[in-house]
């Protein structure tokens, strides 16, 4: 298989799964495997999918690769889901964070994929400090040295930022090539951390604390709500954020563990892990009968 075409970037995402489980095709899936899968027809769509993710493994490591290599590494290697939630795409301050972890405390991961670039570091790793306190990018191992220079030039804050590299053999961990995330509380933000909350999870947190939510009409509320979180000691107000975010994701580690390694990310994410025994179906069924 020759990867070189940006529509394979695009495999891993809710919406083909959604279309392969609800239409039973997807114009993305079929143009990927028509032009760069050999004999799709005698193949499943498990097997298509596995095929397209270790080609992605060898030369085309893209931000998904590294994303599910940091799910499995972190919630089958090291924590478990039964007391860790991970979230993707999180909006904090005017950047979007890649990864987040959620157990006693919360963890940002900025993935830095081979075809990432790096411009945008400094004020991605401010916006995430203001919301958590530790920080940490997720870079190749052709990276490492650029990542501790650019490191280097953000004064303290860049100090207290951790490294990990993805390696050739996708080890993530490795003590001798890491430097772990220290605390950093120097930007964190209430009208951050509230900004990042649904509307339910700050009334959570409100009537928790103070025993009862502000009497205001509607028009009112969110600005209410947000001056009572301000009133929350910063480092209170922050574990009240990670406990409600932690709400968002579960999953038993029997559902997670049926998930194929290779399309965990996606379907943990987008919890379609709700459909898995259509997923399974799916996957067991032979492309040229889908199609």
């Amino acid at each position: 298989m020759t990867n070189n075409n940006r529509a394979i970037n695009l495999i891993f995402t809710r919406r083909v799964l959604n279309d392969l489980l609800v239409n039973g095709t997807s114009e993305v899936f079929n143009y990927v495997v028509q032009r760069y899968v050999n004999d799709p027809q005698d193949k499943t769509h498990g097997q298509i999918f596995s095929e397209i993710y270790h080609s992605l493994g060898e030369d085309n490591r893209n931000e998904y690769y590294y994303m599910n290599t940091l799910l499995n590494k972190l919630l089958v290697g090291i924590h478990s889901v039964h007391t860790t939630t991970a979230l993707s795409q999180l909006h904090i301050g005017q950047h979007i964070a890649d990864f987040v972890m959620l157990n006693g405390e919360g963890k940002v991961y900025e993935i830095k994929s081979d075809l990432d670039n790096f411009d945008r570091l400094h004020d991605q790793i401010q916006d995430y400090f203001s919301a958590f306190s530790k920080v940490s990018v997720l870079a190749s191992i052709h990276e490492y040295d650029r990542v501790q220079k650019l490191l280097k030039d953000f004064g303290d804050m860049g100090e207290a930022v951790g490294i990990y590299v993805l390696s050739e053999d996708d080890t993530i961990f490795s003590k001798s090539r890491s430097k772990e995330p220290q605390q950093y509380n120097e930007y964190l933000s209430h009208t951050n951390m509230f900004k990042i909350l649904r509307k339910k999870e700050y009334e959570n947190i409100i009537l928790d604390h103070f025993g009862e939510i502000p009497d205001v009409k509607p028009v009112f509320h969110f600005k209410a709500c947000l001056k009572k979180f301000e009133e929350i000691p910063i480092l209170e107000a922050q574990n009240y954020l990670v406990q409600e975010l932690k709400k968002r994701n579960k999953i038993t580690r029997v559902m997670f563990n049926d998930i194929p390694t290779e399309l965990r990310s996606v379907v943990y994410f987008s919890q379609m892990y709700r459909k898995l025994p259509q997923l399974q179906e799916l996957l067991q069924t032979n492309y040229a009968e889908e199609k």
